[in-house]
């Protein structure tokens, strides 16, 4: 699909042609919305329950483990999960579509956290959650139009609507990230860094207004000494290195990162020489698939996952990524929020570069995180990370990745994002904002 048509559907889908365009009108709708927040906000305080929607499309956008959980702990509050499509008007695959959804639901599930999908099957109608469920606040996992009306900001003007980014931004996107409708219209936006919250300030169309840095959701549980992980690598007959590859989607885009085409031959090459020594894991982002089916065709796209899947010394990896990260010993990678999420385990990571120049895609953030990695240019950068940052231990930045963390990604006083966002939360309600 063109751009031009996918514009347009979205516009006609969401009434985007004026509202958001009109300074005037704009900037009517944020005031009006930073007003009704604490409002909103002040009125939950006397409600035995408040009910807590999450909004999720696929499962690599769900960071709020933490977060849901402390709501569940407390009877004040009744969180669940709402799975609902993504990418609804570029005209991906149908089946595909059901089958990311499926993915979702196994991933929420897998948590025990409590869900619905709105879907009425009889009529093949996505319902609205506001009439049937009537949620009291909100959090979005997704800031952007390419969603049903009934699951966009517009829609939950009279809820507490939250938002906490789906990745680590490190790219210098400031428009795209920051200037949309959705990040302004917010009743809050939960940064990833100080460094990020000044982004929303100084980017974004209302000033900033309500923007907290708690830290990152996301990638909490590296801090949480009491995790149980799982080690879901393939068990092998020897002991062996164990290297993820995890290629972004932007085949085509404009922001257009992916070096998956460059590479894809060669990471099965790989996986292939190395058996002997090493496990690879492919971790796509999960759009990816789709993107290649329009490139592809469905029966090649299929036939290459599968390839992953059935090797001896490799596996592909299409849900949650925190147990693979944990017990694997390197990342190579093209991804933004990957950027910075590996270095919580100060394990060596090499960043794919597209362009000589990549550099200039980062923000002032970004840039930072990505002089923590070893860079590939082509296959003899790689295989020189394979073979001897790898599996020969010749890790150099061991000790500047430590002080990247302690200077910008430690917790701040102590406190953990997730019980940091439930700390604003509860000064709104009592009225402390």
């Amino acid at each position: 699909m063109n751009d031009l048509k996918y514009k347009l559907l979205l516009t006609l889908a969401h009434k985007d042609a004026i509202r958001t365009r009109v300074p005037f009108l704009f900037k009517h709708m944020m005031v009006a919305s930073q007003r009704r927040t604490l409002q909103v906000a002040k009125s939950l305080k006397d409600k035995p329950t408040i009910e807590v929607a999450f909004l999720l499309t696929i499962p690599g956008m769900w960071k709020l483990d933490y977060l849901f959980r402390l709501m569940q702990q407390n009877p004040k509050y009744h969180p669940y999960v709402v799975i609902y499509p993504y990418s609804q008007y570029k005209g991906f695959s149908h089946d595909e579509v059901w089958k990311t959804i499926k993915r979702t639901e196994d991933f929420i599930k897998e948590r025990g956290f409590e869900y619905i999908i709105p879907y009425d099957s009889e009529r093949k109608k996505w319902l609205d959650i506001k009439k049937t469920n009537k949620p009291d606040i909100v959090f979005f996992t997704t800031p952007y139009r390419d969603v049903l009306p009934q699951y966009y900001i517009y829609n939950f003007k009279d809820c507490l609507t939250c938002y906490v980014p789906y990745a680590f931004n490190a790219i210098n996107f400031y428009d795209t990230l920051y200037h949309i409708p959705s990040v302004n219209l917010f009743g809050f936006y939960f940064a990833e860094t100080k460094i990020h919250q000044q982004y929303v300030r100084q980017y974004g169309r209302n000033g900033g207004t309500r923007a907290y840095a708690p830290g990152y959701p996301g990638t909490e549980v590296y801090l949480h000494s009491d995790y149980v992980s799982h080690d879901v690598w393939k068990p092998q007959p020897v002991t062996k290195k164990r290297i993820i590859w995890a290629p972004h989607h932007t085949i085509g885009d404009s922001f257009n990162t992916s070096t998956f085409l460059e590479n894809c031959q060669l990471m099965l090459q790989l996986a292939e020489k190395y058996k002997d020594t090493v496990q690879f894991a492919f971790k796509p982002h999960q759009l990816l698939r789709f993107k290649l089916i329009d490139l592809w065709g469905e029966e090649r796209t299929t036939q290459y996952y599968n390839q992953w899947a059935s090797m001896d010394n490799t596996q592909l990896e299409e849900a949650g990524y925190i147990d693979l990260f944990i017990h694997s010993d390197a990342l190579i990678h093209d991804c933004g929020s990957f950027t910075t999420e590996y270095l919580f385990l100060n394990k060596p990571v090499m960043y794919l570069q597209k362009e000589d120049n990549i550099d200039d895609k980062f923000n002032t953030y970004g840039i930072k995180a990505y002089q923590q990695h070893y860079h590939g240019r082509n296959a003899s950068d790689i295989e020189r990370f394979v073979e001897n940052v790898v599996i020969k231990g010749e890790d150099t930045m061991k000790d500047q990745r430590r002080q990247f963390f302690n200077e910008y990604l430690a917790p701040v006083d102590g406190m953990l994002p997730s019980q940091y966002i439930m700390n604003v939360l509860e000064s709104a309600i009592n009225g402390e904002l």
